[in-house]
């Protein structure tokens, strides 16, 4: 019950993050937007900042899933391509916006600044995985700064990103390492 609950409150936080920005993101409209008391958050969250970070944890593990689930059946760097771009009707735009916003609160917060740079340090080593170990981490590192570059593309204009992001991964893909 107590990890479905802070799940659902980050949620909540991911939501308004997305909808309002930093600026809107307060105890009192996470909790109304989880259907919670805002005593509630602060009894499963002992500050913002562990909020954020659970937030955070969420989106991986929402980002990581939908990876894994595009590439079944094809495990190389190409399908993970398809599957951290796909900028169709299946795109997230709130997971999209939420990531935006948690990168500029990270800007702010040393900590959550840190998490984030893990974060970013644990995909690109995935990233050299799903190349087989054939990526140097420079080449990973590349591959990683498209995906976000697209994403936070998409995130304002997601018409205007849809259907080019994976071909152009791809077509880079081809001149590295």
């Amino acid at each position: 019950m107590r990890d479905g609950r802070r799940r659902d409150i980050a949620r909540a936080l991911i939501r308004v993050l997305a909808a309002h920005g930093q600026a809107g993101v307060t105890i009192g409209a996470v909790a109304a937007d989880a259907g919670v008391a805002p005593g509630l958050v602060h009894h499963y969250f002992a500050d913002k900042q562990e909020l954020y970070a659970v937030a955070m944890d969420t989106l991986v593990a929402q980002f990581r899933r939908r990876t894994a689930d595009r590439r079944r059946g094809g495990g190389d760097l190409s399908a993970y391509a398809d599957a951290a771009l796909a900028l169709d009707s299946s795109a997230d735009l709130v997971a999209a916006r939420a990531w935006v916003g948690l990168f500029a609160k990270a800007l702010s917060d040393p900590v959550l600044f840190q998490k984030l740079r893990r974060v970013l340090d644990g995909e690109v080593a995935a990233i050299q995985h799903h190349s087989g170990g054939g990526l140097s981490t420079g080449a990973a590192s590349t591959v990683l700064s498209f995906v976000v570059g697209a994403l936070v593309f998409g995130a304002f204009a997601p018409r205007r990103a849809a259907g080019f992001a994976a071909p152009a991964l791809r077509r880079i893909l081809e001149n590295l390492d």
